[in-house]
């Protein structure tokens, strides 16, 4: 597990791993479900570039924002490999610029795989504030992210799951990581509607797609 603190290479195997497999295949349900030739979509937190790569063999186009230097490198290098730096626009930047840099109503939709919960309570306000912003009349906001079970004997389960998960996101990014709470109420509150939520890995996983209203 250290290892991948030094070779941001290795985080798609670790992660697909503690995963259990189910992110590259939640992933695909993403694009295959939610996403539409043409449209113009910001990846929030795009890590290694496996979703964008995904996204841009549906036909889209994609803006990937990180911080973390070391994970946009492979990223670069991937991209490059399968010839889609036309298709694809990294930057490297926090949430926190998001203000400065997108125009309003620039996107199509806006999707945020285990990002969130890198995020502190006022940057995930912020960031929904500019999601909203920046997303076009009944755009969509695609998050996938950790939760915290409801049910006793996976709350239990949940623990086993979560340290390791939480422990590679802090070697992505170097910040502590905390399951979303309440989120669905955040999301109302900041103007989305929710149309569709799947959960995954004995509910410790969850697919959200919300509109903006």
């Amino acid at each position: 597990m250290k290892s991948l603190e030094h070779k941001a290479e290795k985080y798609d195997k670790g992660i697909k791993s503690i995963t259990l497999g189910k992110l590259p295949k939640i992933k695909q349900f993403i694009v295959d479900n939610y996403l539409n030739e043409g449209e113009k979509i910001l990846d929030i937190g795009m890590g290694t570039g496996t979703f964008a790569i995904l996204a841009v063999q549906k036909g889209v186009r994609v803006t990937g924002i990180d911080i973390s230097e070391k994970m946009l490198k492979v990223a670069k290098n991937k991209i490059t490999q399968e010839n889609l730096s036309e298709q694809i626009e990294i930057i490297k930047m926090p949430v926190i610029d998001m203000d400065e840099k997108f125009k309003n109503k620039s996107f199509d939709k806006v999707v945020a795989t285990l990002s969130f919960s890198e995020f502190y309570q006022k940057e995930q306000d912020f960031c929904l504030t500019q999601i909203n912003r920046v997303l076009k009349n009944n755009g969509e906001f695609i998050i996938l992210d950790e939760v915290k079970p409801k049910i006793i004997w996976k709350k239990i389960l949940y623990f086993f799951v979560r340290i390791p998960l939480a422990f590679i996101n802090f070697l992505k990014a170097h910040v502590s990581t905390s399951s979303l709470k309440n989120f669905d109420e955040k999301l109302e509150a900041y103007n989305f509607l929710i149309l569709e939520e799947h959960l995954y890995l004995l509910d410790t996983l969850k697919l959200v797609r919300a509109k903006k209203n």
